[in-house]
């Protein structure tokens, strides 16, 4: 219990902490303040004697707000990628999720993930503790050396599509109308016929194998919809030729899969998914974003004016398009231009114009609230 005690003091400390830095949003405030409230009350209990809380869902309670705890990080200092964030919650509102707090874990290894927050948590630390925490964090981690790189950070549209899943059970749904043993039969994976005869451990770990990769499809086709080829091409560049295994398929696989979508080309795994969309009473998965043509204005250097939020989605494939077609054969102002330069910039101007279109609105909204 000392340690837990322990724990619980130094996780107020560094909430204290964070609560001080100078770039807090009202919503991440109230959050903030939310943990903080619960945490002081959580450790109130467990310092009387006897302890009014029982000591098992205490140390659950300590270890769940210690982990979202990590995830407030790169939200409370200049190292959110603010933009993409902003494009993330422009998508998430098309799936009836207007209230995302979206808070960000910046990572030093080469990966980026997403976890969820469980409604039965919020709903155990208000029963427990009295406090209700109104937020819905969306936590998602990224690399370090991306936190500034839109262009590099559309792995994060991924991570959105794994919460669009979690939040609607998309894959579960899929797997009621299409068991393991049903189909369709997923590249790398043994056929749905032969796991119907399978029994016992063998048979669940293939089910197991069949839910991940839809899982991991899915947040492909997601990805895919927003920002189009820029989510294929940054993958080829970053797992090109990654072998299945049982978490996720292999990288072939999953470009086959995307690169249907972008054709238009029929898929049962797309099929598949579209169907458990349409069970969920949610829109079915079509490309979400305009096409873009930033020749005039990252040609000359200069961000691009953005209208609307498919705009928004679409100076992603763009803005990759863009880039890879400079870094191969660079032209006019961007002849002199050394790979670190034309890399550098095509981001910052990706960045700079979907920031213009942030402090438009908020222009907008101040005059016209």
């Amino acid at each position: 219990m000392l340690l837990l005690r322990s724990n619980l003091r130094l996780l107020l400390a560094q909430l204290d902490g964070l609560a001080e830095t100078p770039y807090f949003s009202s919503e991440l405030d109230a959050y903030i303040r939310e943990l903080r409230d619960a945490l002081a009350k959580l450790l109130s209990k467990v310092e009387e004697s006897p302890p009014t809380i029982n000591l098992d869902v205490a140390q659950f309670i300590s270890n769940e707000v210690w982990r979202l705890t990590q995830f407030l990080t790169g939200s409370t200092a200049k190292q959110i990628p603010y933009e993409v964030v902003f494009a993330i919650k422009r998508a998430a509102q098309e799936w009836g999720t207007d209230d995302l707090l979206i808070t960000t874990a910046i990572v030093q290894e080469a990966n980026f993930y997403f976890h969820g927050s469980s409604r039965d948590f919020f709903d155990l630390v208000e029963r427990e503790l009295g406090v209700k925490i109104n937020a819905r964090p969306v936590q998602i981690a990224l690399p370090y050396v991306y936190r500034h790189k839109p262009l590099f950070c559309v792995p994060l549209f991924h991570e959105f599509g794994h919460f669009v899943d979690a939040d609607n059970e998309i894959v579960t749904t899929s797997l009621l109308n299409s068991p393991a043993h049903v189909g369709p039969d997923l590249p790398d994976v043994k056929p749905s016929a032969e796991i119907g005869g399978l029994s016992g451990e063998e048979r669940k770990f293939w089910e197991s194998v069949v839910r991940n990769h839809r899982m991991e499809y899915f947040a492909d086709l997601v990805s895919v919809a927003y920002v189009g080829k820029a989510a294929q091409g940054f993958l080829q560049e970053f797992i090109p030729n990654n072998r299945a295994e049982p978490s996720h398929p292999s990288s072939a696989s999953r470009f086959q899969l995307m690169t249907d979508f972008i054709n238009g080309k029929s898929n049962p795994i797309l099929d598949l998914f579209q169907d458990a969309l349409v069970c969920r009473g949610l829109p079915r998965l079509t490309h979400r974003f305009s096409n873009l043509d930033v020749e005039e204005t990252f040609g000359n250097v200069r961000p691009c004016q953005l209208a609307s939020d498919q705009e928004v989605f679409g100076i992603f494939d763009a803005g990759w398009s863009f880039l890879q077609q400079m870094a191969t054969k660079p032209s006019g102002a961007w002849s002199a231009l050394s790979e670190a330069e034309i890399e550098r910039i095509a981001n910052d101007l990706t960045e700079k114009s979907i920031r213009n279109m942030m402090i438009r609105e908020g222009w907008n909204a101040a005059l016209n609230p």
